[in-house]
């Protein structure tokens, strides 16, 4: 494709950027002449600082002279002597009106007036007046400011001290300004006064107004401001300490040549941008059309919509860029199919999936529509896989699904959950129409499964329901279809159809989860505990804590209802850690009562997987003054075979800890001797299965005695649970069991209930 000058519109496109690039350099160029303006402002006013400092000291110098001219009059110093007051009065005036003096002071040595024209009270101490680092001091009298010098009048001996000053006013204040090319200010900043300034009325006021808040003020009317300390410098004497000196400039004043190289840089830079955006403009227009046109193309791509071709008929990178979208267009599309096929199906089977039979399902609820829905589970495929492959497994399911569409009508959708669940949804269905297929369904699928010359044997469970009748939305719709199918299997049937109230049970559990957490949390379980006496003699021994439940919504939960559903949940561990540290609380209690009881716990298949559980235990029993020996540990047979070298692991470190480890329900959980060997235990629970029939049961009695013998051998002690009668407790004595549990002694009762048995049944014991 012969490609044209897209290249030089390119250069104009680049123009545009260079103006972009223009008005950041000229934003760079204000803030730097802005930065510079603000710079050269702050050293004006400390120059200004300095000029008025050394005017001050050239002024003091003058005030010295004129004051030494004073004292060395021959009359001036004969009047004094001879304490003629008014020839005194009159060299004072005539000298005063000569150099211009605004005050004039004569004192003893001792500080007495002579003559003057202020009262001395109103300066500082003659003292401090002869004493001053500097010959020129500043003061304030009667809210002014005076320059005054003090000098000795001799004749030949020190016969007064002459003090003049000149006032320091607004006269003083514009001298100065035309001096350091700065406004001058005498401001007291608690008060407000004004002693002397060079600024018109209007700003002089805004000073005295706004004296407590002066620098944002300053601001405030585009002032710039240095504010000195009047008692700064040691040529000041004064009381005042909130007396300042304020140089201040106006700053569009200062800066006025700053601005003006500022406009200059803005006329450039606009009459720049506008020969820019002019040219961009004249640009844009050449190649708007097709970005237009590309643009709008990739929106529809953006929405989904891949219908519409691309296609720009020009011979240059437009044209180019136009294929590539129509190419894309085209391989997103067919993407976008897969993509939807594989999410809405299963790809081993074809058939569609959860997603698919949730929406069609959600579809028909909505529509108001009615329907049966058959959820068909195959019986122990996890074993198919796992004997013959899952190569073998995956064709298998693959077999199933044409089936299941051979078999059904045009009405049915037929899906795959997962693993060994398929389901099919007939819209618009009867009931005698799903029994019927139903029946077809038992039929084909009983037929044998040939694959690679081999048959394989496969059972199928169904469960099916009617909706909207049965549920109102697709999850409880495949929910209860699931329940029916689980119970099918249970009872060994093909099919079950869903009726009120089978999954209240389902319900149960799933609130039981729900409100364990915070039955563990709030600590609304209870411990109750059941003695376990001496078999021999009826001697309470100890006693083993059993966890109840009491709900005010679930009422009355049993252990074998929420423990394997802790278990699942993961809350095992944390019901294990209330369960010991309660049960361990009441033993201490017990123990400080005199009470020297054993106690048993209860751990759980999945506590023996639990690293910490050692550490755990050890320092609860240690944080409680306990000893590990009266404490034993049970758990159950099935427990220990889930896992059996974890088990003997951990249990071996809790009995190396000091505790005492029982194997509880002994004779149910189908372990071998081989594993009784290993095991690190110290008793034996009998199951109150052996238990409940053996004063008849010749068979229990040989089972029981056997099991006796055993521990014995293997030096363990037994214990026997479920005792209901006195008979069947009188045939372990004559067995030699150790130990006895059970109802005939006391059920589980709570800590309070168990004190009272005790005592009751010690003294009956103690009497008989």
């Amino acid at each position: 494709m012969k490609i044209k000058s897209f290249r030089s519109r390119l250069l104009l496109v680049f123009t545009a950027l260079a103006s972009a690039v223009l008005l950041f350099a000229l934003i760079a160029i204000w803030l730097a002449t802005s930065q510079q303006s603000e710079r050269t402002l702050e050293r004006e006013l400390e120059v200004s600082e300095r000029v008025f400092a050394e005017l001050v000291d050239v002024r003091a110098q003058q005030l010295q002279q004129a004051a030494e001219v004073l004292t060395t009059d021959f009359g001036f110093r004969e009047a004094i002597a001879s304490s003629d007051e008014d020839t005194i009065i009159s060299a004072l005036v005539n000298h005063g009106q000569r150099i211009g003096t605004d005050l004039i002071v004569v004192q003893s040595p001792k500080g007495e007036e002579i003559a003057a024209t202020h009262s001395p009270q109103l300066l500082p101490s003659l003292s401090l007046l002869t004493d001053a680092p500097v010959k020129a001091q500043f003061v304030t009298v009667n809210e002014e400011i005076f320059q005054i010098v003090t000098v000795p009048v001799r004749a030949p001996n020190l016969i007064a001290w002459a003090t003049l000053g000149f006032a320091v006013d607004d006269d003083f204040a514009v001298l100065m300004r035309q001096l350091t090319h700065a406004d001058i200010t005498f401001l007291n900043l608690t008060t407000g006064v004004v002693y002397a300034t060079s600024l018109a009325t209007e700003q002089r006021q805004m000073m005295a107004t706004n004296s407590n808040n002066l620098q944002q003020a300053l601001a405030a009317n585009n002032v710039a401001a240095h504010v000195s300390l009047f008692n700064g410098d040691s040529a000041a004497l004064n009381t005042e300490s909130n007396l300042m000196i304020v140089f201040s400039t106006d700053k569009l004043e200062a800066t006025q040549e700053f601005l003006t190289l500022q406009r200059q840089y803005i006329g450039i830079a606009v009459a720049t941008l506008i020969f820019a955006g002019l040219l961009a403009t004249v640009t844009a227009r050449k190649i708007s059309q097709p970005i237009t046109t590309l643009t709008d193309a990739a929106k529809k791509l953006g929405a989904g919509d891949y219908r519409e071709a691309v296609t720009i008929q020009r011979a240059d990178e437009f044209g180019a860029l136009s294929d590539a979208f129509e190419g894309m267009r085209q391989g997103i599309a067919e993407r976008e199919q897969q993509i939807m096929f594989q999410l809405e199906h299963d790809l081993l089977t074809g058939l569609p999936n959860r997603v698919s039979i949730r929406a069609s399902l959600k579809r028909a609820i909505e529509s108001s529509e009615s329907g049966y829905v058959v959820l068909l589970n195959v019986a122990r495929f996890g074993e198919v896989n796992d004997r013959f492959g899952q190569q073998v497994g995956d064709e298998l399911l693959r077999m199933i699904a044409h089936r299941l569409r051979d078999a059904v009508t045009a009405n049915w959708i037929v899906g795959h959950l997962g693993g060994d669940e398929f389901v099919l949804v007939g819209r618009q269905q009867s009931e005698p129409q799903v029994n019927s297929l139903i029946t077809v369904l038992k039929s084909e699928l009983s037929s044998p499964w040939w694959y690679e010359e081999t048959s394989y044997l496969l059972d199928f469970h169904a469960g099916y329901l009617a909706y909207p009748h049965a549920a109102d939305d697709a999850d409880s719709l495949l929910r209860r279809a699931q329940l029916c199918a689980r119970q099918a299997k249970r009872e060994n049937v093909f099919a079950v159809v869903y009726s009120q109230g089978m999954d209240e049970q389902y319900l149960r559990r799933l609130q039981i989860v729900q409100a364990l957490p915070s039955a563990v949390r709030e600590q609304r379980l209870q411990l109750h505990f059941q003695p376990k006496l001496s078999c021999q003699n009826g001697q309470v021994l100890g006693v083993e804590a059993l966890l109840r439940w009491r709900d005010e919504q679930l009422g009355v939960v049993r252990p074998d209802e929420f423990i394997p559903l802790a278990e699942q949940t993961g809350e095992i561990q944390r019901l294990t850690r209330w369960v010991c540290g309660a049960a361990l609380d009441q033993l201490q209690l017990w123990h400080e009562q005199g009470l020297q009881l054993s106690l048993a716990i209860n751990l759980s298949a999945l506590d023996l997987q639990w690293h910490e559980l050692v550490a755990f235990v050890t320092d609860a029993a240690k944080q409680r003054g306990l000893s590990a020996a009266s404490i034993t540990l049970e758990v159950t047979e099935s427990a220990v075979i889930v896992d059996p070298e974890q088990a003997i692991l951990r249990l071996g470190e809790l009995r190396q800890a000091g505790f005492k480890i029982a194997i509880d329900d002994y004779g149910t959980g189908y372990a071998s001797l081989a594993q009784l060997k290993r095991l690190p235990a110290d008793e034996l629970k009998l199951d109150r299965s052996f238990i409940q029939n053996i004063a008849s049961s010749t068979a229990d009695q040989t089972i029981v005695r056997s099991t006796i013998l055993l521990a014995h051998e293997l030096e363990l002690t037994t214990v026997a649970e479920g005792i209901e009668e006195d008979s069947a407790w009188q045939v372990l004595k004559q067995l030699g069991c150790d130990t006895v549990q059970g109802f005939y002694f006391s059920r589980p009762l709570a800590a309070a209930q168990f004190e009272q048995w005790l005592h009751r049944y010690q003294r009956e014991i103690n009497h008989a």
